[in-house]
C-alpha cells in the first residue's frame, strides 16, 4: 500500500476498527516507513492533548448563597432580646458583624474564583477552535478527519463550525474526509443550514460511498424535500446498483 492509504487508515488504526489483516499491512508499513510513523506519532499525541484538555470544576465550598447566609444571621440577631444596659452589647454586635464578614469575603471570594474559571473555559474554547481549523487546513488527510470528528466538540449555535465541516463535505479532495464530514453533519441535522447542504450534496456527490451515507442521514430525518434528488440518482443509469438498492429501500420511508 502507498504512504496515503496508510495514513488514512490512521485513525480507524488507532481506534482498533481495522480487520485483522489490515491492522498487520499498517504495522508493517509503520516499521518500515519513518513518514507514516511520524505521522501516527503525531496524531496519537493530538487525540492525547484533546482527551485531557478538561475543565476544573470550580470547589463546591466556593458556591456560598451570601444573600442567604445573611438573612439568617439577622434574623439571629433580631430574635435575641438584649438589654440596653448590658455591658456585652458591644460583644453581641461584633459577633454579627464578624459573621457577616466572614460569610462576605467568602462570597466574593468566590464569585471571583467562577470568573477566572469562566475566563479558563472561553480560553480553552478558543483553542480548541483555533485546534480545530488547524486541523481542517493541514495536509494530511488523516488530520482532516480527526479535526472533523472533533466538531462533536462544540455548540450546534457555532454556525462558524457547522460552516467548516459543509464546506468540507463539498470540497475537500479527499474522499475519507467528505465521507467524514456528511457523518459530522448528521449531528447537526436539525439546523435548516445543515439539511439544506446534505440534500444539495446528494445532487452533486459522485462518489458511491458517499452517496450512500448522504441517502441514509436524509432518511434517518425525515427530510421529505430529498426525494426528487433521490429519484434522479435511481433514475440515472450510471448511478451503481448498490447504490439504486439503498435507494429503493429509503425512499418508501419518505413517502
Amino acid at each position: 500500500m502507498k504512504c496515503n492509504d496508510i495514513q488514512n487508515q490512521l485513525i480507524d488504526y488507532i481506534d482498533n476498527k481495522l480487520l485483522k489483516e489490515e491492522r498487520l499491512i499498517v504495522e508493517n508499513h509503520i516499521k518500515t516507513c519513518d513518514n507514516c510513523a511520524k505521522e501516527l506519532k503525531q496524531i496519537e499525541d493530538i487525540i492525547s492533548v484533546i482527551s485531557n484538555d478538561e475543565l476544573e470544576q470550580p470547589s463546591e465550598s466556593l458556591k456560598l448563597n451570601f444573600e442567604d447566609f445573611l438573612a439568617k444571621e439577622i434574623k439571629k440577631s433580631e430574635a435575641k432580646v438584649i438589654s440596653i444596659n448590658s455591658k456585652s452589647d458591644w460583644k453581641s454586635y461584633l459577633k454579627i458583624a464578624a459573621s457577616i464578614l466572614i460569610v462576605l469575603s467568602a462570597f466574593l471570594i468566590g464569585r471571583q474564583s467562577n470568573q477566572q474559571k469562566t475566563a479558563t473555559a472561553s480560553k480553552q474554547k478558543t483553542q480548541q477552535q483555533q485546534q480545530f481549523f488547524a486541523l481542517l487546513d493541514n495536509q494530511s488527510a488523516s488530520k482532516r478527519i480527526l479535526g472533523v470528528n472533533n466538531s462533536k466538540k462544540f455548540s450546534k449555535n457555532n454556525t462558524e463550525i457547522i460552516e467548516a465541516i459543509v464546506d468540507k463535505l463539498f470540497y475537500d479532495k479527499n474522499v475519507n474526509v467528505r465521507l467524514a464530514a456528511a457523518e459530522a453533519l448528521s449531528k447537526f441535522s436539525s439546523l435548516e443550514l445543515v439539511k439544506t447542504a446534505l440534500i444539495k450534496a446528494l445532487q452533486t456527490e459522485k462518489e458511491a460511498i458517499i452517496q450512500i451515507e448522504l441517502i441514509q442521514i436524509l432518511a434517518k430525518i425525515q427530510e421529505k424535500r430529498a426525494l426528487e434528488p433521490m429519484k434522479k440518482l435511481l433514475e440515472n443509469k450510471e448511478t451503481p446498483n448498490y447504490v439504486k438498492q439503498e435507494l429503493q429501500y429509503n425512499i418508501p420511508s419518505l413517502l
